[in-house]
């Protein structure tokens, strides 16, 4: 015992080891704490990342689902389709090349697209289709597809799908 202990009381005294034994379980619990600061960072950082590949599979999975022709004429090639009325889909980077010029011309192409694997279509709607596109002149183009919507048209920064044949919004959108 020092000096200072021997005019303390025993109550005293007991009282300062116990607030310097308080002390020292404090200072352990910091340096314990401090010693799991890194765990910790590498624990948030992994939870972070898994989150943020969920979050970007999520996003991709739901820019996968809607599968729509381009409007833009980003990527096309210099190619023409053999014919402006076709029984099979206009590859996609012919239909950019459409988009931007109709057979090379100056007038940019209007692509009409019908999907009737995957969506019930009525038993003329090709046939109305086809006459209605050759109403109009060589920069109209019709062809079945794959994407999502029966019908489907599209020209250069502009797209709708429609659900049922629809004369009058099919020729608006034309003209």
């Amino acid at each position: 015992m020092n000096e200072n202990e021997n005019k303390l009381s025993p109550k005293e005294v007991y009282d300062l080891k116990k607030q310097d034994k308080e002390k020292g379980k404090k200072n352990e619990k910091a340096k314990e704490n401090i010693s799991k600061v890194p765990k910790k960072i590498i624990k948030t950082f992994f939870y972070l990342l898994v989150t943020a590949a969920i979050i970007g599979g999520i996003v991709w999975i739901a820019s996968q689902s809607s599968h729509l022709p381009t409007t833009s004429m980003q990527n096309h090639v210099e190619e023409s389709p053999l014919s402006h009325i076709l029984t099979t889909p206009m590859p996609d980077r012919i239909q950019r090349h459409m988009l931007e010029h109709a057979d090379g011309g100056d007038i940019p192409g209007i692509l009409i697209q019908y999907n009737c694997d995957d969506y019930s279509c009525e038993d003329d709607l090709v046939q109305k289709l086809t006459t209605l596109v050759e109403e109009y002149p060589e920069n109209v183009y019709l062809s079945p597809n794959n994407y999502d919507g029966k019908i489907i048209l599209t020209k250069l920064g502009k797209i709708e799908t429609l659900d049922q044949y629809d004369e009058e919004k099919i020729r608006n959108f034309i003209e």
